[in-house]
């Protein structure tokens, strides 16, 4: 009877063990986003895992209403580990960032602080890579 209630009791424990590590698997990400030019249109992030093809093809994308020239963008229930992001300001509301001559059109930034520029290439994930956890849950980035 002891070695029953002994097992129940030790069961019990791991199961609430594993639980608890399988809750903190995952939290959700804030990116704070600062220096947008007007409040017209919606900001716009793109999510990117090592695994995805940036800048092309994202893994999530959410958006966000500007106010004040400030817009804070939420990803819940993401898995901890290494992201990319790019944020654009989406002025005209079309859901796309817009290019003219093959150059984006809309505001723009990245994860990792990179900046496009004639000499940098393209953005990739090793570029962009950052880390989200439990302590590491909220961003900021600044369109230039």
């Amino acid at each position: 009877m002891v070695k029953s209630i002994f097992k129940i009791i030790a069961g019990s424990i791991c199961f609430l063990l594993f639980a608890n590590s399988l809750a903190q698997q995952s939290g959700t990400l804030t990116i704070n986003a600062e220096s947008f030019n007007n409040d017209t249109g919606k900001a716009v992030v793109n999510l990117f895992r090592k695994e995805d093809d940036v800048p092309k093809k994202y893994f999530l994308q959410t958006s966000a209403t500007i106010k004040n020239g400030k817009a804070a963008l939420v990803f819940e229930n993401l898995p901890y580990g290494e992201y990319a992001l790019i944020l654009f300001h989406d002025e005209n509301s079309n859901g796309t960032l817009d290019h003219k001559l093959g150059f984006p059109n809309e505001p723009m930034c990245f994860s990792n602080n990179w900046k496009l520029s004639l000499f940098s290439g393209m953005p990739n994930f090793e570029k962009l890579r950052f880390e989200f956890g439990v302590k590491t849950s909220d961003l900021t980035v600044k369109l230039k």
